[in-house]
């Protein structure tokens, strides 16, 4: 599952590095508030962060992916609803953010069997 969500955090990583060499790390995607513009930007660093993480330190990777995705939903949520409304028009109309939303679904169904337990480590008991 991890592989599935750094695969995921990968494509996302893509689609922000286009963006900023398309129009560069100070686009305000169109006028939207700075915060926003600022947010999506790091997120082309935050990203891939999250899927090393996945595989060095899996937990703090399996928190960072859920947490990423939960905001970025959440915050493109918002920004539909509150400068393209109607929101579930503007939904039916953009599949980015319904993929957004059933990655999130995605997350948080699997994210329990995601998670190593303590003492897991590559499905070894340490020694005692």
């Amino acid at each position: 599952m991890r592989a599935i969500y750094a695969l995921c955090l990968t494509g996302a990583t893509c689609n922000h590095w286009a963006a900023i060499v398309q129009h560069g790390f100070l686009w305000d995607y169109g006028g939207l508030p700075r915060a926003s513009a600022t947010f999506w930007t790091m997120l082309a660093v935050i990203d891939p962060a999250a899927a090393v993480l996945l595989f060095k330190r899996p937990n703090m990777g399996v928190a960072a992916t859920a947490t990423i995705i939960i905001v970025d939903v959440i915050h493109n949520m918002w920004i539909m609803a509150r400068y393209f409304p109607p929101l579930l028009q503007r939904l039916a109309e953009t599949p980015q953010v319904i993929a957004q939303i059933a990655f999130m679904i995605f997350v948080a169904i699997t994210a329990p069997f995601a998670w190593r337990p303590k003492g897991d480590f590559q499905g070894r008991q340490p020694h005692r």
